[in-house]
């Protein structure tokens, strides 16, 4: 649905308005927060974006977060945002056992949605959501925001011009290190019934939406191992907690076409923190990002002389690059939060235009089930197919 002949609730300037109701509001609001602020101030959009409220649990700490963040206020009474024409948006940067409780309901209200990764606990929520959004007619987005790097659109931009060649092989990990520590304490993320699974949803979520981004490969199917290595952790109150779920994950995958691909998450690996890479190889080429170093695209080609090849590294913050002109001069460095600032302008861009924004629902139903085959495929300990 395009908003470009809608009747806004007010104007800043010459634009007409979009406003923001945010529930949630610890670490992703944050990031969510920081491009509702940022995103006019260095792109030309067709809407003025204002962040109104924030949505939370305790008042107190809600109007804390929405005097930091700069919304306009704060509230611990969704029924009443979601009753409230002037708000357009609903961002969910909750818990991942809220996203679809949430969604539904900001869906139900005919809000456009954006939604934090992954999209819900199952693919039967994920496709129920899809499907609501659909017949609503309103726009959704999900927060894969490492799509929107300048090095990741500019791999993505190489591969679909076939700098690469056919794709053959697809190696992925993420690797971090804050729960190697047995100490450490328990908390949403090591609890299957708010958040899932551990690391493979945190992590290989990201993993399975850079691939499909980066490549136009669909999965076909699995075979998968995970391990828990701290089976319980300090509960805060002087006792343990149960982890029920992954501390590492793996698997192999099979794509559509003949490609391969390997797939690694693990939050106990010392020393790396956010260590997201993905390497792909062609018939022609291979490229490789790293979000510990988000403004690099290494790649290497066969199509350089040969006294000259090898894998040079491109920084991607030049005026061709996708994002970068909006930002610095050249080879000025850009950070982390700027990926959810180019995924918020390139949502309300689509708002305006009615062209197609991604990933929407229908990805994260595709991501869904790529996470729940790798599932079923470690406890079956056998390959597993990806469900269309």
């Amino acid at each position: 649905m395009s908003l470009s002949s809608q009747s806004n609730a007010g104007r800043a300037g010459d634009l007409p308005v979009l406003q923001v109701a945010m529930v949630g509001h610890a670490f992703m609001g944050r990031a969510h927060g920081n491009a509702y602020r940022q995103a006019n101030h260095f792109f030309d959009l067709p809407f003025q974006v204002v962040p109104a409220v924030i949505v939370g649990r305790d008042q107190a700490r809600a109007d804390a977060a929405a005097h930091k963040l700069g919304f306009a206020r704060a509230t611990t009474d969704l029924a009443a945002v979601l009753a409230d024409p002037a708000i357009q948006i609903v961002d969910v940067a909750t818990p991942n056992d809220s996203h679809y409780e949430i969604a539904m309901a900001a869906l139900r209200a005919k809000k456009h949605v954006l939604c934090e990764k992954p999209l819900a606990m199952t693919v039967a929520q994920c496709k129920e959501m899809a499907a609501l959004a659909k017949k609503q007619k309103v726009r959704v987005g999900l927060w894969h925001n490492y799509r929107r790097a300048p090095a990741t659109r500019l791999a993505a931009q190489m591969v679909a011009r076939g700098d690469l060649g056919a794709i053959r092989q697809v190696r992925a990990v993420y690797l971090q290190d804050w729960l190697s520590d047995g100490s450490v304490p328990a908390s949403w993320r090591t609890s299957k019934k708010t958040c899932g699974s551990g690391a493979h949803g945190d992590l290989n979520a990201h993993l399975i939406d850079l691939t499909r981004a980066l490549t136009g490969l669909e999965f076909e199917s699995v075979c998968a191992v995970q391990q828990t290595f701290t089976k319980e952790r300090p509960d805060g109150n002087g006792g343990k907690a149960k982890v029920d779920v992954d501390d590492a994950f793996c698997f192999l995958a099979k794509f559509k076409g003949g490609a391969i691909g390997t797939y690694e998450a693990t939050r106990t690996a010392p020393g790396r923190k956010n260590h997201n890479c993905i390497e792909i190889s062609g018939e022609k080429g291979s490229l490789r990002w790293n979000l510990e170093r988000l403004n690099e695209l290494e790649f290497f080609s066969f199509a350089d002389a040969r006294d000259g090849q090898g894998f040079r590294t491109i920084l991607c913050m030049d005026s061709v690059h996708p994002y970068a002109p909006n930002w610095w001069p050249d080879g000025h460095m850009i950070g982390y939060e700027h990926t959810f600032v180019h995924h918020l302008v390139d949502f309300v861009r689509a708002l305006h235009s009615g062209e197609p924004f991604a990933p929407d629902f229908a990805d994260g139903v595709a991501v869904q089930c790529v996470l729940e085959a790798a599932l079923q495929a470690a406890k079956k300990g056998t390959w597993v197919k990806v469900p269309k």
